[in-house]
């Protein structure tokens, strides 16, 4: 894979990076007490140097701990104590020929902080915010100013302004949240004063340092900043002076909603959603690096798009916390750990626990990744290749022991598979394309088409058998049920040129019943759900994942029929029974309703087959049981128990 432009060195300011690989400044959501760097976090940022990133951008720096802040502790550079901890991380990434800039912000308003730009209410505030007086907004630059010097004197290479969102740079340019009657309000130039004014002060004290601004080129705030905007606001600052600009969308709370430019785009949308906005800030700042964001996780991707001039470096969050060494597997032409886009990780920031990853385990636990020698190389036989089984048989063989891996159906991934199988969830079949390169990197065998028993186990004689077959999916037990248009929605994801018709009703409403409907619809069936809860997808927890979701459903005319449950399956169709009556529109007890269906897909749910388990179980002194077949979960939690398992072989 020739990866040239991503590959290439580029300057910013006085500062040369090595590669166009930016780690996005993403919080982890690990802080220590005294808002000094915690030794996990550093160890975080570290790995990703490791693994060849030129740029790290650390994620949101306080300058001061009481005015416009939000909830603490952070991390904060606001006191000189604070910097022998920058200068460790410094000193780390260093070591590797990466470079490190600093995030310097204020929260403002958002998060629990009482103070803003003007005192009005907006949805994107917990409660109505004090205005900033003039004198404050003058003091706040200086704080910006002293948070810049002292990091140049822990080593930084560079200054990122944090003007994006609706924290308090944002805020302040925002012509919605921004209301203001004195010098730092109304008209344009007086709105941008405050940004102008901390980058001014900061290149007179720093002259050696890059220093760029971030900034949201689109908002979707009624009466806020839109595309036209954000390139003024782009033109503005690049003709000010500043090194770099790192382009954004959204506002704080609207990374939550449907906007045209999702600030953390999910599986549901394509990749690189916000290459538009960059490219449209870059066609009017040509002169000056522009950093792209928005779900660029494919390396021959973001080279096309720097080719293109969409960009000149791409920032990755996501793609980073999946793959810490991204760059070097894409240089070498390796596969990388695909981030999936299930956003988990961002709803751990939004709950302020510590970063998760579907596809990486280690996040935050870098120091712990090293595998140990076992005393004696162990026969080991995986059953099932599922998420659990192929993550547990990669580390197992990575480790010494000779693992093969058994599989009764004619594909890996378990039901990655299947919920690879829509278009738009591409990114989990690249997923899967990283597992089949690494069974066969470290030499673990794969026997597909095989069907386990325990006398099967016996004939293997395995030292150790670890069980990951799954759950099996729930059918209802309801008249008509094994009927030939009937199955399970598996199964119809797994092969949709088995099941012919025009109209096909799906049985569950939560994430899997939802992606089958849409999968049917983009087969030219007419779709209905029929959930038992008062709406759809309610276990899901991920609100902008669920939102784009949604989005799908409407965009196809799915119909969608709640509170309601499968009564009878017959030729044709199907009879549900209902709580409303639906020419009224009103509750009015329950009654039967019948609905055309030339295929019905199942959904409800998934269980083990725990008498299948026992058996197997009982044919080796060492197993583990592990997965869904232990306990049914999302893929995080089967990659994680799948390490685990393979730790303690």
């Amino acid at each position: 894979m020739v990866l040239e432009k991503l590959l290439s060195p580029i300057r910013i300011g006085k500062i040369e990076i090595p590669n166009r690989v930016a780690l996005a400044p993403m919080g982890v959501s690990v802080h220590s007490p005294d808002d000094s760097w915690p030794k996990r976090t550093i160890r975080y940022f570290e790995e990703r140097a490791i693994g060849g990133t030129g740029l790290i951008i650390t994620s949101f720096t306080r300058v001061h701990d009481k005015i416009a802040t939000g909830p603490a502790p952070l991390i904060g550079i606001y006191e000189d104590r604070l910097i022998s901890s920058h200068a460790q991380l410094v000193e780390r990434i260093h070591k590797y020929d990466s470079k490190i800039f600093i995030q310097l912000s204020l929260f403002g308003a958002k998060f629990g902080g009482i103070q803003g730009p003007s005192s009005i209410y907006s949805l994107n505030y917990n409660k109505k915010p004090v205005e900033l007086t003039t004198d404050e907004i003058e003091t706040i630059i200086e704080y910006f100013i002293n948070g810049a010097v002292r990091a140049g004197q822990a080593g930084y290479d560079g200054v990122e302004i944090h003007g994006g969102y609706d924290y308090l740079i944002g805020a302040m340019v925002s012509p919605a949240l921004n209301k203001r009657t004195d010098k730092f309000g109304g008209s344009f130039e007086n709105r941008m004063r405050f940004p102008l004014e901390i980058y001014k002060g900061i290149r007179q004290k720093c002259p050696d340092m890059a220093v760029g601004y971030k900034f949201s080129a689109y908002e979707w705030l009624p009466g806020g900043i839109d595309v036209e905007l954000g390139k003024k606001i782009g033109r503005y600052m690049a003709d000010a002076g500043v090194d770099f600009l790192d382009v954004a969308s959204a506002s704080s709370t609207t990374v939550l909603v449907n906007s045209e430019y999702p600030a953390v785009p999910p599986l549901y949308v394509p990749r690189n959603t916000l290459m538009p906005l960059s490219k449209a800030v870059k066609e009017v700042c040509p002169e000056i690096p522009v950093l792209a964001n928005g779900a660029i996780t494919v390396p021959q991707e973001a080279d096309e798009a720097i080719a293109e001039g969409l960009c000149d470096i791409v920032a990755m969050g996501r793609g980073l916390i999946a793959d810490p060494h991204w760059v070097n597997n894409a240089r070498a032409g390796r596969p990388v750990v695909q981030c999936i886009r299930c956003n988990v990780c961002h709803h751990q920031l939004w709950r302020f626990g510590p970063l998760w990853c579907s596809m990486n385990p280690y996040v935050l636990k870098e120091a712990s990744q090293d595998l140990s020698i076992p005393a004696r190389r162990k026969k080991v036989m995986v059953v099932g290749a599922g998420p659990a089984g192929l993550r547990c048989a990669i580390t197992a063989s990575k480790r010494g022991h000779d693992v093969t891996v058994y599989e009764r159906k004619p594909f890996i991934g378990g039901m990655m598979y299947p919920g690879s199988r829509p278009k738009f969830k591409e990114d989990v079949a690249l997923a899967l394309d990283w597992f089949k390169y690494e069974l066969d990197a470290n030499n673990v065998k794969l026997e597909l088409n095989t069907d386990v028993t325990p006398e099967f186990v016996e004939k293997i004689s395995p030292d150790v058998l670890v069980i990951a077959v799954g759950a099996n999916p729930i059918m209802p037990d309801v008249p008509g049920i094994d009927m030939k248009h009937v199955d399970s929605a598996v199964n119809i994801l797994n092969d949709i040129s088995r099941y012919k018709g025009e109209r096909a009703v799906v049985i569950g409403g939560g994430d899997v019943g939802c992606e089958t409907a849409c999968f049917l619809a983009d087969n030219g069936f007419k779709v209905t759900i029929v959930e038992m809860l008062p709406k759809i997808l309610e276990e899901n927890e991920i609100t902008e994942v669920k939102l784009r979701l949604l989005n799908l459903i409407k965009e196809r005319n799915i119909e969608i029929i709640t509170e309601s449950h499968l009564n009878t399956v017959y030729e044709g169709g199907v009879e549900l029974m209902v709580p409303y009556d639906t020419q009224m529109g009103i509750k009015d007890g329950g009654r039967e309703m019948g609905i055309d269906a030339d295929l019905v897909a199942i959904a409800i749910n998934a269980k083990p087959d725990d008498e299948f388990i026992s058996a197997l179980s009982m044919k080796a002194e060492e197993f583990y049981i592990i997965g869904d077949c232990s306990q049914p979960g999302r893929i995080r939690e089967a990659v994680e128990a799948g390490e685990n398992a393979a730790r303690v072989i």
